[in-house]
């Protein structure tokens, strides 16, 4: 009993051991009460509680507890008293016979080890596989493989751009899962349309694209009075009647006597010199012509009123309306109020802004961005994405949710699995694309950690040789921006060095470039480097600010010599 009191965990591992199912239902029965006795029963190590005090005075321990000090002893009396048929009892198995090990490559193969099945059999079977075989069936390496990506490689042509453009256009149009598939169409053709023309765009021609089919879906009723027909059928117009109105060009609702008799009045009015009631006369009369030529011969008042009369007669859904409020310096009512059946199509609207420019292109933009802004807040975001594009929103980052753009089709307010798709990457790769045509050194900032998000993607479908290829393009256009892409940098030049070396980077005469690595990646790998320093050194300095606050002056003076050396270290490295 003094040898088990001495060491008391000693013994309880061996009984634990052994007895775990008989310690468990004496925990059950109420043989031990606190969790000390309970670590010691089945931990057999001792708990982070205070251990029980010595039996006798004013700390006696209970009766329970003085059972569970002499529980452990009597188990161990009645394991030797029956030794000869006990048995100490050995992990099981995890697996009753050999079986296969699996394993990914580090750069898209899949490793498989098999072992012998009987006892005679001690050798084991190694076999490699590609992913990119394995995957070739299905449709995420499918999608993967239509688009040429990366789309600023040497060998690509613009044609191929197009060609996938049109292809994801008429998929577009088959897809009833899209809230707005005519819009969702219409981006990925005015990216065809940038393509083509270099990245410029060009006012009148992406308003001939957003007119295209631009009544079958929400138009506006046929018998409300629109001044421009956007139908793309013309015919024969005949010269205006008698009684036509010269401006409209719409029959005027009175007969050739009463247009006559007004006439008459209108100039006998101002022979008498009345103006004013001419001009209402005029108005009254139907005879806007000769109403705006006269007012715009007085003062400005008057041709606002008469202006306001004029347009006062079409409907708010027309075109017209939204010409002559952006004219006037205004923000459209369509660009607040789009997107529902009463307003009817968007791209009317959009079509005449972007065509008729004004002499505030400020205003312009502002008017196009908010009309962005109203069909965002109404789901459709390809829609909106179209006005973005046209007004030249930049892009932002999905943490910034008050930002209006960060992958194109897609919206930066859902959870990240639902944004960050293929299928978005793609469209907003494509535009960056197109803008490279005009500008050779274009990139989106925010969009590379993207790139490289669809790069591993690449490489989990088994296509290594390409995924290379993203990280190149990644890494070039982080040595071209001046910002820090601390993680990104780093994460960039481990997934190079996974690859580089993989099956799709050897030649015929041996690795590629004699074994060196690509002039890229030692530049990105300087560049990851010289962050490192620049950060530990910024921390450092932190550090020593706080000691001078704090005046430890001894350990300040050995910061400053290791200040000064690490800046020499500095300066004969380059950086």
């Amino acid at each position: 009993l003094n040898d088990f009191e001495d060491n008391p965990s000693r013994d309880n591992e061996e009984i634990s051991s052994f007895y775990l199912g008989t310690l468990e239902s004496s925990k059950n029965s109420g043989l031990s009460s606190s969790s000390y006795e309970l670590s010691q029963y089945m931990n057999g190590a001792e708990h982070s509680d205070a251990a029980p005090q010595p039996y006798g005075g004013e700390h006696a321990v209970p009766l329970t507890s003085t059972l569970s000090l002499l529980m452990p002893l009597f188990l161990k009396l009645c394991i030797f008293s029956d030794q000869a048929h006990v048995h100490q009892m050995s992990a099981p198995l995890k697996y009753s016979i050999p079986h296969a090990v699996i394993s990914f490559g580090p750069a898209g193969q899949l490793i498989r080890v098999t072992t012998g099945l009987s006892a005679q059999e001690n050798v084991s079977h190694l076999e490699i596989h590609s992913l990119e075989v394995i995957l070739s069936e299905t449709q995420e390496q499918h999608e993967m493989r239509s688009f040429p990506g990366p789309l600023t490689r040497e060998d690509l042509h613009k044609v191929d751009a197009i060609e996938f453009a049109h292809q994801m256009a008429g998929a577009c149009t088959r897809d009833n899962k899209l809230q707005d598939k005519s819009s969702a169409a219409l981006l990925w053709n005015i990216l065809i349309l940038l393509c083509r023309q270099n990245g410029q765009i060009v006012g009148s021609d992406i308003a001939e694209l957003l007119m295209q089919d631009s009544h079958s879906d929400g138009s506006c009723p046929s018998d409300a009075p629109t001044l421009i027909d956007f139908n793309e059928d013309t015919t024969a117009e005949a010269p205006p009647c008698k009684g036509d109105d010269l401006l409209t060009g719409n029959r005027s609702s009175f007969s050739s006597e009463n247009s006559e008799k007004g006439l008459q009045t209108y100039t006998q009015l101002l022979l008498a010199g009345r103006k004013k009631e001419a001009l209402e006369s005029a108005m009254t009369s139907g005879l806007w012509g000769h109403a705006l030529f006269l007012a715009s011969k007085m003062d400005n008042r008057s041709y606002m009123t008469v202006l306001n009369r004029f347009t006062g007669q079409l409907t708010p859904s027309d075109p017209l309306q939204t010409l002559f409020q952006l004219r006037s310096g205004r923000i459209p009512a369509a660009a607040t109020c789009c997107g529902n059946e009463k307003w009817g199509d968007w791209r009317p609207h959009l079509a005449v802004m972007l065509s008729n420019e004004t002499g505030d292109p400020a205003i312009q933009q502002k008017a196009i961005v908010t009309m962005g802004d109203t069909l965002a807040s109404r789901g459709l975001i390809h829609a909106a994405h179209v006005c973005y594009l046209t007004a030249s929103v930049p892009f932002g980052v999905f943490t910034q949710k008050a930002e209006r753009l960060a992958l194109l089709g897609s919206s930066h307010r859902k959870l990240f699995e639902c944004f960050a798709t293929n299928t978005a990457i793609q469209c907003t790769e494509l535009y960056e694309y197109c803008q490279t045509l005009g500008n050779k050194s274009f990139s989106i900032p925010s969009f590379q950690v993207y790139k490289f998000l669809y790069a591993n993607r690449l490489l989990d479908c088994g296509l290594s040789s390409q995924a290379f290829d993203y990280c190149e393009v990644v890494g070039q256009a982080i040595l071209r921006h001046q910002e820090p892409f601390f993680v990104l940098t780093g994460e960039v030049v481990k997934l190079s060095d996974r690859l580089r070396y993989s099956e799709g980077q050897f030649s015929e005469a041996g690795l590629h470039r004699d074994g060196q690595e690509p002039d890229w990646l030692k530049h990105l790998r300087a560049r990851h480097h010289s962050l490192q320093v620049i950060r530990f050194f910024s921390l450092f300095t932190s550090y020593y600010v706080y000691l001078c606050v704090r005046g430890n002056v001894s350990v300040v003076t050995a910061v400053q010599g290791r200040i000064k050396s690490w800046r020499k270290c500095m300066i004969y490295e380059g950086f």
